[in-house]
């Protein structure tokens, strides 16, 4: 799975060698997969590499339909992928990112891609109300270099990667690896290569009826998180947040 679907990609053979087993093992996996061979199950990754690479031009043959209505259609559809994220994240998987995110002694760091950068932001925003140590990795290269150099096993690194992956984030996310922090990944249902460093994933649908992909199942696990991280902390999160609005509004005049 470390090099998935790039493995499959490759011949029969060079798979088999890679994976440490024969030729034959191979086929008969394929085919217990439902694959008549690994023709078929070569052509399946094919198609797979391309939905997982598919931009929003290419979406927009399978976008909503303006006649019969964008506002009902995409909005129904919306509401089924955000419904669904509780099928999707695994419950273990969730509960352990609550329970790192909510460990005193770990220092939590954010990264995001091109766009789910914002994400990131927001998810540090919220429960920097609740604990200390939150932050957010620098886009400025000096900066982030300096906060990788610094990332060890005290560490835990929220990574946002959605498909049209961001070579940069998956590259953070394999140094945080190699410096022994622990890495909570949100991802698609594909998977960003970035699942292959990490310790935690958490995976949504974003495919909708739209030519660009959904945002809000993210940003719905991300209010779950935050509600359940406020509610692991308890009193100690109770006061973070209330010393919070009080130097807030002090700091306001």
């Amino acid at each position: 799975m470390a090099r998935y679907p790039a493995a499959g990609l490759t011949g029969v053979s060079e798979l088999a060698a890679e994976s440490k087993t024969s030729t034959a093992s191979v086929v008969r996996l394929v085919q217990k997969l439902g694959f008549d061979g690994f023709a078929s199950f070569h052509a399946a990754l094919l198609a797979e590499l391309s939905t997982r690479e598919a931009g929003p031009r290419q979406r927009l043959a399978s976008a909503v339909d303006p006649e019969s209505g964008i506002l009902h259609g995409l909005s129904s559809a919306l509401a089924h992928s955000v419904a669904s994220i509780a099928d999707t994240v695994p419950a273990a998987e969730y509960e352990a990112a609550v329970a790192l995110l909510t460990t005193p002694q770990h220092r939590i760091t954010m990264v995001g891609g091109r766009v789910s950068q914002a994400w990131a932001e927001m998810f540090a925003t919220y429960i920097a109300r609740a604990r200390r140590d939150v932050s957010v990795l620098s886009r400025d290269p000096g900066r982030r270099t300096a906060s990788l150099l610094d990332l060890s096993s005290k560490h835990v690194l929220v990574a946002f990667d959605f498909r049209r992956y961001d070579d940069e984030t998956v590259a953070v996310v394999e140094t945080a690896h190699q410096r022994h922090a622990k890495v909570i990944l949100v991802t698609d249902l594909w998977l960003s290569p970035a699942a292959s460093y990490a310790d935690i994933v958490l995976p949504v649908p974003v495919d909708v009826p739209s030519p660009f992909d959904t945002s809000l199942t993210a940003l719905a696990l991300v209010e779950c998180l935050t509600w359940s991280i406020v509610q692991q902390l308890g009193a100690s999160g109770a006061e973070r947040m209330r010393e919070w609005d009080s130097l807030a509004l002090h700091a306001q005049g």
